[in-house]
């Protein structure tokens, strides 16, 4: 009969696993459990710079550069956007002016382009009254957008727009005949537009300060 053996594994913390080697055999290991300090602690930790780190120079200027694109481009388009509207503005007064000296000619009747402080509309003379317009969607009463200002001059003299009990009155007459005025357009980036109209009826726009090869 064979003696039964037993065998001891080395084990640091002393914990003994019995085991069977086989067939009337006894052993029991001595399995090392202890881990590393650092193992049991975790990753080493990163240096405190690593993971708070703040923005580099260069990526402040690049930040400040792609800002400073938006900030152009926005500022581009809202002038460009002003600048559209005080030119479709100009040249509406433009045409409809125009358009009252033919319709006054055509139609032998009186008519006249009457302002005020928030815009302007189109008069005819009934009897002894200048009357608005009716039933004229061309003629009819317009107001200015609020960026826009109007000043007039009539036959060389400044006129006052808030004068309610005698309105300034551009007046286009059946004989083809119009009071010489001069009516500047312009918006809040200083923009301006002149609109000129002579004795004869003869209209000239131009963007105030370009030559006369300009105007249209």
């Amino acid at each position: 009969m064979r003696t039964p053996m037993s065998a001891t594994g080395i084990c640091s913390n002393g914990g003994d696993i019995p085991a069977r080697a086989d067939a009337g055999q006894s052993v029991v290991l001595r399995v090392n459990t202890r881990l590393p300090a650092r193992t049991l602690a975790g990753p080493h930790p990163r240096h405190p710079f690593a993971v708070c780190r703040g923005f580099t120079l260069l990526e402040l200027l690049v930040v400040l550069l792609i800002i400073g694109i938006i900030v152009s481009f926005a500022s581009l388009s809202v002038g460009q956007h002003a600048s559209r509207a005080l030119q479709d503005e100009a040249k509406r007064i433009h045409s409809l002016l125009r358009l009252a000296g033919e319709e006054s000619v055509l139609q032998g009747r009186e008519l006249a382009m009457q302002f005020n402080p928030e815009g302007y509309l189109f008069v005819t003379l009934e009897g002894a009254d200048w009357v608005p317009v009716e039933k004229d969607r061309l003629l009819r009463e317009r107001e200015l957008p609020p960026d826009l200002t109007l000043s007039l001059v009539l036959e060389d003299v400044e006129v006052d727009l808030h004068d309610s009990e005698n309105p300034p009155r551009i007046f286009v007459l059946s004989s083809g005949e119009m009071t010489p005025f001069a009516l500047e357009l312009g918006n809040l980036e200083g923009e301006a537009y002149t609109l000129q109209g002579n004795f004869t009826g003869k209209l000239t726009l131009a963007r105030t300060g370009e030559a006369d090869d300009d105007r249209w």
